[in-house]
């Protein structure tokens, strides 16, 4: 008895969801493009397309770029759901995002700038700072090595919070330089390598001087953590 039951509960779900209408793919409906619009000759910049509604599913290899000056802005991945655009010589270029099969697309303005010689040497000058950031640093820790400990709470606080604050010092202008150099790429007055070779010479300091903080603690047997 119980297997003719549970036969017919199957059959009759069978029935059921062969009648029930199948769920339509959700098609696209409009694509836009995000990203910077700005890039220095030689530099590089990333692009990516966004495609509404959100549950619309279309292949990577179906989102088309193209550049209308290739000279000027270069198109790197032709196809994929982003892009790499590499700036060639100053100027402008529209670039443009479709959907193959469909009317559907997006076009942005890209303007390439050139490198100033001006700013190249502001490169050059910024990571010649932060060298001197973390020769100061450097400094600073031969400085706490040498401390002769006060005999108070009061007054080894005193000398913690001092070197705490030329620490603290340091890194404010690393932060500073750190900020101002970013938003010149951003504004594509540099290139990405520039960039990166900056970022990575400050992060280099910025490690350097979390040890020279670590030592400072161990100096004072951690007991102003």
């Amino acid at each position: 008895m119980k297997k003719k039951l549970m036969a017919g509960l199957m059959a009759a779900t069978l029935i059921i969801s062969s009648a029930m209408p199948a769920m339509a793919a959700v098609r696209p409906k409009k694509i836009y493009i995000e990203g910077k619009k700005t890039v220095a000759v030689g530099g590089t910049i990333e692009l990516d397309s966004e495609i509404r509604p959100d549950e619309a599913e279309v292949r990577d290899r179906n989102i088309i770029w193209t550049s209308s000056k290739p000279s000027v802005a270069k198109v790197l991945k032709k196809r994929d759901d982003d892009t790499k655009i590499k700036g060639i010589k100053a100027g402008t270029a529209t670039i443009t995002v479709r959907i193959k099969g469909t009317s559907i697309k997006k076009k942005c303005k890209i303007t390439v700038k050139k490198v100033s010689k001006k700013t190249a040497a502001g490169v050059d000058a910024a990571i010649k700072k932060i060298s001197q950031y973390k020769a100061d640093a450097k400094a600073l820790k031969s400085e706490i090595g040498n401390i002769q400990l006060a005999g108070t709470f009061t007054e080894r606080r005193t000398q913690y919070r001092t070197y705490e604050k030329k620490i603290d010092a340091i890194d404010r202008k690393l932060d500073s330089l750190e900020d101002k150099w970013e938003d010149k790429y951003d504004d594509g007055k540099i290139t990405r390598s520039q960039y990166r070779k900056l970022e990575r010479k400050i992060e280099a300091a910025e490690d350097y001087l979390e040890t020279v903080e670590d030592y400072l603690e161990e100096k004072f047997n951690y007991e102003f953590d």
